[in-house]
Order: C-alpha cells, then sequence, then structure tokens
C-alpha cells in the first residue's frame, strides 16, 4: 500500500509511477509525510500522497456497504460510472464530486480501478478502523507559522491493528510511541521512452523520475536520516 515502502523495497509498480508524474527535475521538500502515535490504538495522519492507498486499502476491509462520505477530484466525467446523483463543484476543467452514500467494496474498488488518475477523498468507518480524509485540493506539506516541522493533516486513520505499524515504520526496528517522517524527492531526470520522444504530453506523462529520496524520520525524541537511489 505505500509507495515509499514499495520504493526502498525495489518493488516498483504503476502506481508508484503515478505519483511521480506531477514532477519535473528539481527538489520537493515535506513530501509524503507521516506522523503516527502509538497506544491502545495506531492513529496515522499523512499528507495526501496517501489517499488513495487508504481508500482502497480500506475499502478492502467492507464487508457488505458501509456509508461514505467525502469526494472524488477529477477531470473526468463519473457520472455514469455512479449508481447515485452526486453534487458537484468545477473549477478551471477540474470536477469534484461530493459524496454521501452507501456503497460497497466493488463499487469503490471498481472506481478507483476505472480512475487511476482521480484523488479519492473519502471518510468511513468498517469493523477494521475509521478513515477521515479532507475533500479539498492537495497542496505540498508546508511548515506553519512557529512550527518547526510541516503538518501530516490530510488524512488520519486509526485502528487496533498493531500490524499496520509496519506498513509505514518498515525500517525501524525497535518500538516507539510517536514516528514523524518527512521525505525529499530529489529528481535529477527524466527517463523518456523512445516511443514517446515526439509527443511531450505523453512524454511527460510515461517518462520515469530518476534520483534519490531522503527520509527523514523522527522516532519518538531521536532523529535519523535514510537516503537511497531510486526510478519510479
Amino acid at each position: 500500500m505505500n509507495f515509499i515502502k514499495k520504493l526502498f523495497e525495489n518493488k516498483v509498480d504503476e502506481t508508484v509511477h503515478r505519483q511521480f508524474k506531477r514532477f519535473s527535475k528539481g527538489t520537493f521538500e515535506n513530501r509524503a509525510l507521516i506522523d503516527m502515535k502509538v497506544g491502545s490504538n495506531i492513529k496515522v495522519k499523512t499528507s495526501f500522497e496517501y489517499a488513495n492507498d487508504f481508500a482502497r486499502f480500506m475499502a478492502n476491509t467492507i464487508k457488505d456497504k458501509v456509508k461514505i462520505s467525502g469526494g472524488i477530484i477529477t477531470t473526468k466525467d463519473l457520472k455514469s460510472d455512479l449508481d447515485f446523483k452526486p453534487t458537484i463543484k468545477q473549477f478551471a476543467g477540474v470536477k469534484t464530486y461530493l459524496i454521501e452514500n452507501d456503497m460497497s467494496k466493488d463499487q469503490i474498488i471498481n472506481l478507483m480501478d476505472k480512475f487511476p488518475d482521480a484523488l479519492f477523498l473519502f471518510s468511513f468507518t468498517t469493523e477494521y478502523g475509521t478513515l477521515k480524509t479532507k475533500v479539498k485540493a492537495p497542496k505540498a506539506g508546508k511548515a506553519g507559522k512557529g512550527e518547526e516541522e510541516p503538518k501530516a493533516d490530510y488524512c488520519v486513520l486509526t485502528t487496533s491493528d498493531k500490524n499496520f505499524i509496519k506498513e509505514f515504520a518498515f525500517d525501524i526496528k525497535e518500538n516507539f510511541k510517536s514516528l514523524f517522517i518527512k521525505h525529499t524527492f530529489v529528481i535529477e531526470s527524466l527517463v523518456v521512452p523512445d516511443e514517446y520522444k515526439n509527443d511531450l504530453e505523453k512524454a511527460r506523462m510515461n517518462a520515469r523520475r530518476k534520483g534519490k529520496i531522503i527520509r527523514n524520520l523522527t522516532i519518538d525524541d531521536k532523529q535519523d536520516v535514510k537516503e537511497m537511489n531510486f526510478e519510479a
């Protein structure tokens, strides 16, 4: 589920590539933020990059149907793919489909498979846990006035499943109560497949970004930094 974990485990797939399509060459700080608290429950707060992963993961825990609130942000027309009538807001060609309806696992997964570039901003509860996601256009994490760290407050997933810790703390061996992670993406080059070199838009969408990821971790009160080269 976690695209950063897939990168570090050398398991790059289309979902990982999709996370980097928006980037040109350059250095991009405060990306893929994670703020985890471990107690009787696990609470994971993140930036927007994890919204679709959380929605898909939680959809797979739905047994029948659950009440979904939130929205889908996309440039595509989804009306014929929904069996209910959503409220639609539109600005500069980008549509936000506001949802307040019962949905099943299959309905959610089928939509996500058909529209992989849409942003699914869902809030709902299952036996596994509770997901809450803001319904607004995402922005990169930035430190607020007087704050030492940027805020991870776009998605919140709460569960009692302690195995969920390792999805984000996959490279941490010790136990902890608090974890904050921020990533810097350093895109050094774009590798364009030969068949797209004469089409600027397809070249941008299909190019693989090559560079390094800097992973800054605060584990309770201890600081750590990890780095890896990647191509995705």
